[in-house]
């Protein structure tokens, strides 16, 4: 009995190695960073069978069939390339990915009040004439995400279509109550979930999160930026929650670039429902600002490559005299973080502005060790002080900017499914730069803590960090 016990455990131990080999080359196969796959080779090797199933289900970073999602493919939209400075650097790298995202003659401003932000969002909903097309990854039907769905049901009852895609995770209150959605289908709009959990268990993409933020009204009217749909980002003053609203941004473009969300959400839409949406380019009936080049970059499963990561990168090093990081989630790649402490080196003034206190305790503990290090180097952090900030927004020398749905972690630069854009209009990224400014003076230099336990904790989570 003894000898047919140790038979037993001999062979799950070598059927435990045999798995552990074959993630591993799915891990090579997937071109991994070096942390990410040291963080997940240690989760095998540590949680035996357990570390497989969650590689399993959480694992994958690319889409290994491209049978019903493809990759994106932009439309042409400017004959002329950029000639000159960042804007032809990216223009250069984002065309050998195979993104003809540069675009020309847009007018692009950004909301920063909840209120007055979702009073706009909200009249632009009640103008609209032909369609509405809502992508996001956090839909919620408090007191914001009802009136939302209460305009979404008018609209679609005088004619106008509307679709409504959610990530299933992000949505998921919505999600295991579809019910809720009842009155939107009954009206005719239509409404699908990204990647539906059930479905999606065991085929290596449960962990694929579409972050995309795309609330495109007629074609032609687009806001975008880190907001999801629910009242913690923005509201009527009257449903104001206690702690009052988190501090965020959302851009609102009008001109030739909404044609490249147009095609992105037409095909995440076609990927969930296998409808296909045709379109036709829409011409304004008013002239735009025209604003210089403007670049937009999706990116994750469905981008064979990583362009938003490269890009970035790029913009560290082409600065000379500032860098402005501000996000919610500071978990860098490797690559990031050399590149930054690289500049500082170079006598660039490099800032970091991130809350205080996020509302994910595993993230605060994540970036701890990776803050410490970047003010041991020089660089500049400010802790936003009051309540939870969400913005995402990068400044490179006053010259371009990038902003987005993305985060500055690695799930947002290597897994989900993300866009982003880049603006190098020096007006616009001077207004950016004032509200950057006041977002400082709310803000308190970081210090990180002295307490051990603390410190312990972080560097801990910091050799996870790359599969959080």
């Amino acid at each position: 009995m003894q000898y047919e016990t140790s038979e037993l455990v001999i062979g799950f131990y070598l059927l435990n190695i045999v798995l552990v080999l074959i993630a591993m080359f799915h891990m090579l196969y997937q071109r991994r960073s070096p942390q990410n796959l040291m963080a997940w080779i240690l989760a095998l090797i540590l949680l035996p069978f357990v570390g497989i199933f969650f590689y399993v289900i959480f694992g994958s970073r690319k889409l290994l069939y491209k049978k019903n999602k493809p990759n994106i493919s932009l439309p042409t939209l400017i004959s002329s390339r950029p000639k000159k400075g960042l804007a032809r650097l990216n223009d250069t790298l984002l065309l050998a990915n195979q993104i003809d995202g540069t675009s020309i003659g847009n007018n692009v401003t950004f909301h920063q009040d909840a209120v007055e932000t979702y009073q706009q969002f909200m009249q632009t909903l009640e103008n609209a004439q032909s369609h509405i097309c809502l992508e996001t990854y956090s839909f919620e039907l408090d007191k914001t995400g009802q009136e939302i769905l209460d305009v979404l049901i008018r609209k679609a009852k005088s004619g106008v279509e509307v679709r409504l895609l959610m990530d299933a995770v992000g949505s998921l209150s919505i999600y295991r109550n579809q019910g809720q959605l009842a009155r939107l289908t009954e009206a005719g709009g239509k409404y699908s979930f990204f990647q539906p959990l059930f479905k999606n268990v065991f085929n290596s993409q449960l962990n694929l999160r579409n972050h995309r933020k795309i609330y495109l009204i007629d074609h032609h009217t687009l806001f975008t930026g880190g907001m999801n749909l629910s009242n913690n980002y923005f509201g009527s003053k009257e449903n104001e929650p206690k702690e009052g609203y988190w501090v965020d941004l959302l851009f609102k473009i009008e001109g030739p670039l909404t044609e490249h969300y147009q095609k992105i959400f037409n095909e995440d839409w076609h990927y969930t429902t296998q409808e296909r949406i045709h379109t036709e380019r829409t011409v304004l009936d008013k002239p735009l600002l025209t604003r210089g080049f403007m670049q937009t970059i999706p990116s994750g499963p469905d981008i064979n490559s990583d362009a938003l990561f490269e890009s970035l990168l790029q913009g560290i090093y082409f600065a000379k005299h500032r860098i402005v990081l501000v996000t919610p989630y500071f978990i860098p790649d490797s690559a990031i973080v050399n590149a930054l402490m690289i500049a500082i080196k170079r006598g660039v003034k490099v800032i970091l502005i991130t809350p205080e206190t996020s509302d994910h305790l595993i993230f605060d503990l994540g970036r701890g060790s990776f803050m410490r290090d970047f003010l041991e180097h020089g660089g500049e952090i400010h802790s936003y002080a009051h309540g939870m900030m969400h913005a995402k927004l990068v400044l490179i020398d006053d010259k371009a900017a990038l902003f987005g749905s993305a985060n500055l972690d690695y799930r947002s630069l290597f897994i989900n499914y993300e866009v982003s854009n880049i603006t190098y209009s020096k007006q616009f990224i001077a207004l950016l730069s004032d509200w950057i400014d006041n977002l400082i003076s709310q803000s308190m230099p970081y210090h990180p803590s002295d307490k051990k336990i603390r410190r312990l904790l972080e560097n801990l989570t910091r050799t996870i960090a790359p599969i959080l």
